[in-house]
């Protein structure tokens, strides 16, 4: 068996409930795990391939499988930053713990495009997240049912449409990367299949998954239909070298030195194995 990891939010659905449902031939034992406890398992070789987060795909030396992402281009919905109070009077902000990806976009946002440097508090996602701080970035399933019911008195900052506002590019959010030496076999053209048909059955996939959030149908719809994209094409890919020059300036402006080399290499499973 083949080991692949996933993050339990609705933007996979499309590519992992046909394997879930054996709509495709495959040989993958499925798990799911926050993002950042994912990147973790890819990097110790837990899990053979995941759909891990750019961040860390950018400081790994994994391949990607070729044409799948979870990205947008505008609103996402589900990358939020809720505030009392405009993006540039704020000074404290909590970051969702699970993200590195998410919240190194936030800063980007922050500092580079609005020229604030806040304090950044790391918490899990409780109902205190939002205790003492000016603003908090929330992800997943509990960013989407907060960008349509945000609690009163908060403005609703969605990170998706500023990145391309800012930029012009989409932003991609994960990609699924395999550790060297993993051999996928038949399970690369699965992944593929899944992915078609989970993209032709993003209606049922809304029906199922919005009985679970307790959202309606239409929003659930409308985040896998109109926000979320799964391609990584000549865009998307532009959007990660965009991502990873900013991450590069952010991390030289904090004299952390960066991991993020300037000649990295966006490297697909080839689409035949030799």
């Amino acid at each position: 068996m083949i080991k692949l990891g996933s993050v339990p939010f609705l933007n996979v659905r499309p590519l992992i409930f046909p394997l879930e449902a054996a709509l495709v031939e495959h040989d993958f034992e499925i798990s799911y795990f926050p993002p950042s406890t994912l990147s973790r398992r890819l990097f110790e070789r837990k899990v053979d391939l995941g759909l891990i987060p750019v961040f860390e795909l950018l400081q790994r030396d994994y391949t990607v499988v070729s044409d799948i992402s979870i990205s947008s281009y505008g609103e996402v919905d589900s990358v939020v930053l809720l505030s009392r109070m405009p993006i540039r009077a704020i000074k404290t902000v909590a970051v969702d713990s699970r993200s590195q990806s998410s919240a190194s976009l936030l800063k980007i946002i922050l500092e580079v495009f609005n020229g604030v440097f806040p304090t950044y508090v790391v918490r899990e996602p409780d109902s205190r997240f939002l205790d003492g701080v000016d603003g908090g970035m929330f992800i997943g399933d509990t960013g989407l049912k907060l960008k349509y019911f945000p609690p009163s008195g908060y403005r609703v900052f969605d990170l998706g449409e500023i990145w391309t506002k800012e930029t012009g590019l989409p932003f991609v959010y994960a990609v699924y990367a395999v550790n060297r030496g993993v051999l996928l076999g038949r399970n690369l053209s699965a992944l593929k299949t899944a992915k078609s048909i989970g993209l032709n059955s993003v209606r049922e996939i809304a029906r199922i998954e919005a009985k679970k959030l307790n959202l309606s149908e239409d929003i659930c719809l409308t985040y896998l239909t109109e926000r979320i994209r799964y391609n990584l094409r000549e865009k998307e890919i532009e959007g990660i070298m965009v991502y990873r020059e900013l991450l590069h300036k952010l991390f030289k402006a904090e004299d952390r030195g960066s991991v993020f080399r300037l000649n990295t290499i966006i490297s697909t499973y080839p689409e035949r194995e030799t």
